[in-house]
């Protein structure tokens, strides 16, 4: 079975980028291709600002259930500001130092 990239764009499939529960359609996307064993590009065109508290509960769900190496080796980003550039490297960082 040969795997698909699964190009999400962020702003068209959620709300907002500040809460919780705003990242939960997110997730679920993502999920869904991993399950699938697709690639996903997240695409931040149109995208400004982000919490951690999106993060959380997106990319820090992703590497509870499918681990790091998954999100390493089949999620890439795309369209991104500097400034959401380096909120997600922090983020992922303290990601990698939370689970050495």
């Amino acid at each position: 079975m040969t795997a698909n990239k699964k190009i999400i764009v962020i702003k068209d499939a959620v709300l907002g980028t500040f809460s919780n529960a705003d990242a939960v359609p997110l997730r679920i996307l993502m999920e869904d291709s991993l399950k699938n064993r697709d690639s996903v590009v997240l695409s931040f065109d149109g995208v400004h600002t982000l919490t951690s508290s999106f993060l959380n509960s997106s990319i820090g769900e992703i590497v509870d259930s499918f681990g790091f190496d998954t999100l390493k080796g089949r999620v890439s980003l795309t369209n991104y500001t500097p400034s959401v550039a380096s909120v997600i490297t922090n983020y992922i960082n303290d990601l990698k130092g939370a689970s050495a």
